[in-house]
This record gives structure tokens, C-alpha cells and sequence, in this order.
């Protein structure tokens, strides 16, 4: 009785399988409905690329600083006179502390303007609220 039983209930599993995939093959057939996509904003990135250039502006500048650090250095090690000493490593210094400023400022608003222009999302796409009278869809993005 047991092996008819488990072999009757095979068949109402395989029957009811074959009739379910026989339907899902008609309704797989017709064709799938048209989402259309919204057209992609337009941004200009204006702060991005002038943040861009104006810290390569920034690094550049940090290698003229360099050098004349590098001169009022020379001319410290070279000078006798200890008023102009003083005066020289003073102007060594400060070039010094200028082209770090510089360089270090540079790099900041070369990685800001990177991360205006390729990973940053204006608020207005985080968020977004479709009503209609047939749906209603809500999209959050992080």
C-alpha cells in the first residue's frame, strides 16, 4: 500500500509539474513590456575641472618654491656675514614651508576635484519618488 501511494503521489507531482511548465511557457511567449529609460543629465563639471587645475597649478608652483628654497640655501652656506646668515635661512625656511603649502594644497584640490567629477552624486539622483494612478516606486541610492 505504501508503494502505491508514494507512486501515486509521484504522478499527481510529475502531472501537475509538466501542466504548470505548459502555462509558464505561454505566458514566457509574450513579450516583455518597454521601461523606458530617463535620458542621463547633463552636469556641466565646471568646479570639478577648475578645482583640477588650479591644484596642478598649485603643484607646479610648489617646484619654484623648491628652488628658491634651494638657492637662499646655497647662498646661506656660502655667506660670511652673520646678519645675512640669519636672513638667508629665514628665506630658505619659508620657501621651504611655501612649496610644502603648495605641494600638499595641490594634491587636495587635485583629489577634490576627482571626487566632484567621478564619485560624487548630485542629491537629486540619491533620491527619487515616481507617482502614477496604476504604481507608486521610491528609489534610494547611498
Amino acid at each position: 500500500m505504501k508503494r502505491g501511494t508514494a507512486a501515486g503521489f509521484a504522478a499527481v507531482l510529475t502531472c501537475s509539474t509538466l501542466l504548470t511548465a505548459a502555462c509558464a511557457c505561454a505566458q514566457a511567449a509574450e513579450p516583455f513590456p518597454e521601461v523606458p529609460l530617463p535620458p542621463p543629465a547633463v552636469r556641466p563639471h565646471r568646479w570639478a575641472y577648475a578645482s583640477m587645475v588650479a591644484g596642478a597649478g598649485l603643484v607646479a608652483g610648489s617646484f619654484a618654491f623648491e628652488r628658491r628654497a634651494d638657492e637662499a640655501y646655497a647662498r646661506y652656506l656660502a655667506s660670511t656675514d652673520p646678519a645675512r646668515i640669519e636672513d638667508e635661512f629665514r628665506r630658505a625656511r619659508h620657501n621651504d614651508q611655501l612649496s610644502s603649502a603648495a605641494l600638499f594644497g595641490g594634491e587636495a584640490l587635485v583629489a577634490f576635484g576627482l571626487y566632484l567629477r567621478f564619485l560624487r552624486h548630485p542629491a537629486s539622483d540619491r533620491l527619487s519618488l515616481e507617482w502614477r494612478g496604476d504604481r507608486c516606486a521610491l528609489s534610494l541610492r547611498y
